[in-house]
């Protein structure tokens, strides 16, 4: 039996990673758990933050020189579960365009950086245990 091709490419380039981020983000504001907190986001700048961020965590590209924990200790009101909704929509943006190594690396990433967080905000007392499963 040989083996199946993927249906979809993995991602390659910085403008693989921008179609994961333009489609994680569209529709955010309307969303009924995070949409609040991109009540009165600057989309023009974001993308291409999260875009150069994302492409350095996966292609090393050294473009994102921000602190990207900053404006998430400003956010009232974030909790575990906002985290949760946030990897089941990033993983199904992920999903939606690409599968492969490096679609795989960017959904670990994305858990791992929610795991950070989630301890930097105090949010997740027991480092050693699981985040919660979405």
């Amino acid at each position: 039996m040989s083996p199946t091709l993927p249906l979809k490419p993995d991602l390659r380039t910085t403008a693989d990673v921008d179609v994961v981020v333009q489609s994680f983000y569209n529709g955010m504001e309307d969303d009924p758990a995070l949409g609040r907190f991109f009540a009165d986001a600057d989309w023009e700048t974001h993308f291409p933050k999260m875009t150069a961020s994302w492409s350095g965590v996966l292609f090393h590209t050294g473009e994102y020189r921000g602190r990207p924990f900053d404006p998430h200790m400003r956010l009232q009101g974030l909790e575990r579960t906002h985290f949760s909704h946030w990897l089941v929509r990033f993983r199904a943006a992920v999903d939606e365009h690409f599968e492969g190594d490096t679609a795989e690396r960017m959904k670990l990433k994305a858990e791992q950086i929610a795991s950070v967080f989630q301890v930097k905000l105090g949010l997740w007392e027991n480092f050693n245990a699981s985040p919660p499963v979405p």
